[in-house]
């Protein structure tokens, strides 16, 4: 009784996000249909919605003192991170639509690589709000690993439903044996899961703060994480109709991942889940 009193008077305070998050499971599920992939969608989206049950359930359980993010200018500093944001998917464009990488040169190579380690990691990101504006790690939710142990539970729900629905989607074997462990740790985490949650908690907290409705920014930031994915998938397949396709189908995930950003204050729980994320319940399109 008491966790559906908690469900219920969160519905009420953010009924928003709740709206956005419905209307975006219906347009998968419809997509689905039309793909003939709507088994794995409607599996794939009960898992994202358990998950949020879940980490809820720990939530009340655990009642964690958590304070509010520690933001010094927000709009000063929302302005940097848009800007970043916008060097970053024009780099992510550039480099993967308009560059042939086999038959470009070593010059264009290097100044494309720093060029997204500054934007893309984002190390400029860290420069400035640690050495510029005197963050301490913890206050932009780096450090944090009191609330670590939500991870777990999540991973072997997420694992533990893709081994008995969808074991053949499973990417670990295929990143290990092409990368080895120390591969799969850079590729999962150094490459993707902290660059990509440090930015993501940056933006979705800053914004919240300015247009003051944190489900506005919770959606947002992540539907524009999930359309930066576009470049990418694009290159590979040649067909951005289905690239746009497939970075809508990642949204789900990413929406999970900036859910516990800001419920923990930590970026920890988070990382950990998407540094994991080789399990492929996500690509469903």
């Amino acid at each position: 009784m008491k966790y559906k009193k908690h469900l219920y008077r969160l519905f009420l305070r953010h009924w928003l996000a709740f709206l956005l998050s419905a209307l975006l499971a219906v347009s998968l599920i419809a997509v689905g249909l039309l793909e003939h992939r709507l088994e794995k969608t409607i599996t794939y989206l009960t898992v994202m919605m358990l998950c949020f049950l879940l980490s809820e359930f720990i939530y009340l359980s655990g009642q964690p003192v958590l304070r509010q993010w520690k933001i010094k200018s927000p709009k000063k500093e929302l302005t940097i991170v848009i800007l970043v944001t916008l060097i970053a998917s024009s780099l992510l464009i550039y480099w993967f639509v308009f560059v042939d990488q086999e038959n470009t040169g070593q010059v264009i190579r290097i100044v494309t690589m720093l060029l997204r380690l500054l934007f893309i990691f984002p190390v400029f990101l860290l420069i400035y709000f640690l050495a510029i504006r005197r963050y301490r790690p913890h206050e932009i939710g780096l450090w944090n690993f009191k609330y670590w142990y939500v991870s777990l539970p999540l991973i072997i729900l997420i694992g533990g439903v893709t081994c008995l629905t969808f074991p053949e989607g499973i990417q670990f074997v295929t990143e290990f044996q092409k990368s080895g462990l120390q591969g799969f740790l850079v590729f999962g985490f150094l490459t993707a899961a902290i660059p990509e949650e440090v930015a993501r908690n940056l933006f979705q907290s800053r914004l919240g703060r300015v247009i003051n409705s944190k489900s506005v920014a919770w959606f947002s930031v992540s539907l524009i994480w999930a359309l930066q994915h576009i470049p990418l998938f694009g290159s590979k397949s040649g067909d951005y109709y289905m690239a746009t396709i497939s970075a809508m189908g990642i949204l789900p995930i990413g929406l999970l991942w900036g859910y516990l950003n800001e419920r923990f204050k930590s970026i920890v729980p988070s990382v950990l889940i998407h540094g994991t994320n080789l399990w492929g319940i996500h690509n469903i399109f």
